[in-house]
């Protein structure tokens, strides 16, 4: 998630530099700064070494209450890789081992991926 017409700043690393060397801002108000020069969420969790969703929360109340608009960023998720992988005829260890992923997790996104091909089949 980003702010909506935002571009990050070319000179982010040293905006976000002045940002976590100013020790009279809480955490807060710095996670809201980085939001406000065009950083995302994963990002600041990242830089700040916080979780995502302490992150999450302060930058949902920050749009909430100056009503501004965003984007969400949608990128390719592991399941879809795994999917892809399996498409391309790799075995569940392969990609476990290619993604340095758990087996199990692995095993059970290619049998819903399965699962709903068959339906589709049958349908």
């Amino acid at each position: 998630m980003k702010l909506l017409n935002v571009k990050k700043a070319e000179n982010i690393d040293s905006i976000v530099k002045n940002i976590m060397a100013d020790e009279n801002k809480s955490k807060s108000a710095k996670m809201k700064e980085m939001f406000q020069a065009g950083l995302e969420v994963k990002e600041i969790a990242e830089l700040m070494n916080v979780r995502y969703n302490f992150v999450y929360n302060v930058t949902k109340n920050l749009i909430i209450t100056e009503s501004l608009q965003v984007e969400k960023v949608e990128k390719e998720s592991k399941k879809d890789i795994v999917i892809e992988m399996h498409k391309a005829g790799k075995t569940n260890i392969q990609i476990a081992t290619e993604l340095k992923t758990n087996y199990n997790y692995i095993f059970k996104i290619v049998k819903e991926y399965k699962a709903e091909q068959e339906v589709a089949v049958t349908k």
